[in-house]
């Protein structure tokens, strides 16, 4: 202590520096512990990278190979599914080499042609229309649509007739109506296309609306920028072996047209059989009371036939069906490559 006090300046530089080398000496320690826990860092990562190096990076020739020949056999499945789209036979031939009319006349006579000839096949096929059937073309009794409309309208035509024809061939009893879609331009449907709806005024036609209805867009096979569909609804009355064979016969897909949805309910009695007076008055006579079957009837000496055990019904029938075409890709998409 004395000594310090002899000497103070001397012993205040001397701890001076005594602090400074033990804080030196803590900062060499505590950068030591950093420098050596980077290290490991590195080496661990090194070691990961190694590792890498050592795996064949994705996508392997294998991967390679696999992919493509996948890609080959996708690219099979869609030329077998739009061929098939085509149709099958004849029929499908007609329909794709059938000359489009040029003009609204030309169509005019097509679909006044097409009207006359099924009216001669419902009666040769005894199957009850409308005196005035037009068979979903009533707008165009006098004159033919806008030259626009004529490829569509000439298309719903040919598919018209294949579906009354196999109606007529299914025994069918009577044609209630056969309704199809509203015609578009080739603007419209590029519009709905891109996934807009059309303008209200576009919409709009003075087209009879008992020509056409709009399908249900819950059961609509129809899925913009791929697949394009033409709707028709066909109502006819019959026994269900006509359901049946009508069903059969687009299920040979001779068109591509696949049925949405079939609607049944009773069809309306017909009074041909017998008045409901004269039904009246036998359900309220003596036999029909006690249950004697061989009374006769007023005015008749022939006993009442029995009913039979099962009697054939009449149903009405509604089939929505859709012609359904896949949509060709644009020039501007990107293509795949070898």
């Amino acid at each position: 202590m004395a000594s310090f006090k002899s000497n103070p300046v001397f012993y205040s530089i001397l701890i001076v520096i005594g602090v400074v080398v033990a804080g030196e000496g803590w900062l060499i320690f505590d950068r030591n512990q950093a420098a050596n826990k980077s290290h490991a860092i590195l080496m661990q990562k090194r070691g990961e990278l190694t590792a890498l190096e050592s795996v064949n990076p994705f996508p392997s020739k294998e991967n390679k190979a696999s992919v493509e020949a996948d890609l080959r056999r996708t690219q099979v499945a869609l030329a077998t599914m739009r061929e098939e789209l085509k149709g099958r036979g004849p029929t499908a031939e007609q329909l794709r080499s059938a000359k489009v009319p040029a003009e609204p006349t030309d169509i005019f006579f097509d679909l006044a042609t097409f009207v006359e000839d099924s009216r001669k096949k419902a009666k040769q096929a005894e199957v009850k229309i409308k005196a005035d059937e037009r068979f979903g073309f009533s707008a165009y009794a006098n004159a033919g649509p806008d030259r626009d409309l004529i490829p569509q309208v000439f298309r719903q035509r040919q598919i018209a007739q294949y579906l009354v024809e196999a109606l007529f061939a299914s025994h069918a009893t009577e044609m209630v109506s056969l309704q199809r879609e509203r015609p578009l331009t080739k603007d419209q449907m590029a519009i709905i296309a891109s996934g807009q709806s059309l303008p209200q005024a576009a919409s709009e036609s003075s087209t009879p609306s008992t020509d056409l209805f709009e399908i249900d867009p819950r059961i609509s096979a129809r899925v913009p920028g791929f697949v394009s569909a033409s709707a028709f609804r066909l109502t006819f009355i019959g026994e269900t072996d006509s359901l049946r064979t009508l069903l059969n016969k687009l299920a040979a897909f001779e068109l591509p047209l696949v049925v949405r949805s079939v609607e049944v309910e009773p069809a309306v009695a017909s009074t041909s059989a017998g008045s409901p007076s004269q039904a009246t008055a036998d359900s309220n006579s003596l036999g029909a009371i006690f249950g004697n079957t061989t009374s006769t009837s007023a005015g008749s000496a022939e006993p009442v036939k029995p009913k039979p055990l099962v009697e054939k019904v009449l149903s009405k029938f509604t089939v929505t069906v859709e012609l359904i075409d896949l949509v060709l890709p644009t020039s501007t998409e990107a293509t795949p490559t070898s």
